[in-house]
């Protein structure tokens, strides 16, 4: 199936699709509404063929649909009908669950996605649970998306913003006790050095992720509710 990835950012909508090396973007930003990213995907990608969908989504989502609108662009968001828009099917997805689905072997994972803000998944034993880590106190007095932010390393400087990372990996580290920690999203390549014991992921490597919400990849990750569970596709004997 030739799939079109969107990766909505509170600064960029990127874009990839089955068959098309590297990657297409526009900017985003508070004043973005469900409609405007649309208009701006159909322009960046009227020269690019594709069956389905997948949307990566910077807030909540219940049962394949958006459950808020996000704190980083503007609104219009909940109940907007992207497959009469686009006219072909899509699946929405919270986008660090498309981040981390796309690394995911097997055990228990945790995604912090570092970009314009934060976010969160972990994945344990096939079941994907999509984590809203913004408000989480991290310090007396400022919460994860106050010292992780885009914002953050900017106004603080690099090296502070590394340290608050540092914390926030140990503190979740505590708390969800993963086999497998990765940090992505597009500030991750700022970490110098990455976390002990953390793996850096790529933005790109965020399109397995979007193959594996549709039939015929490796793996198919299916809403259920609040969380996604995986069906792994069995694999043929191998031939005597």
């Amino acid at each position: 199936m030739k799939v079109l990835m969107l990766d909505v950012g509170g600064t960029n909508v990127k874009m990839m699709a089955s068959g098309h090396e590297g990657y297409r973007k526009f900017p985003s930003g508070r004043t973005l509404t469900a409609a405007k990213m649309v208009k701006g995907v159909l322009e960046a990608t009227e020269d690019w063929q594709y069956e389905a969908i997948s949307l990566g989504f910077p807030g909540i989502v219940r049962e394949g649909r958006i459950a808020r609108n996000p704190l980083n662009l503007a609104g219009g968001w909940m109940d907007f009908d992207f497959e009469k828009a686009f006219k072909c099917p899509v699946r929405i997805i919270n986008d660090a669950a498309m981040q981390a689905l796309a690394s995911y072997d097997t055990g228990r994972m945790l995604f912090l996605g570092l970009g314009t803000s934060v976010g969160a998944t972990l994945i344990a034993d096939d079941t994907v649970v999509p984590l809203e880590i913004g408000l989480m106190p991290l310090s007396k007095s400022e919460a994860f998306m106050d010292r992780l932010s885009k914002e953050a390393l900017n106004s603080r400087g690099k090296g502070r913003w590394q340290k608050s990372v540092e914390r926030a990996v140990a503190l979740l580290r505590d708390i969800f006790f993963p086999d497998v920690f990765q940090i992505g999203g597009g500030n991750a390549k700022y970490l110098d050095p990455v976390p002990e014991k953390c793996e850096r992921g790529d933005n790109q490597d965020g399109f397995r992720g979007a193959i594996r919400l549709w039939p015929g990849s490796d793996m198919l990750a299916e809403p259920a509710t609040t969380t996604w569970r995986i069906k792994r596709t069995p694999k043929k004997d191998a031939k005597k």
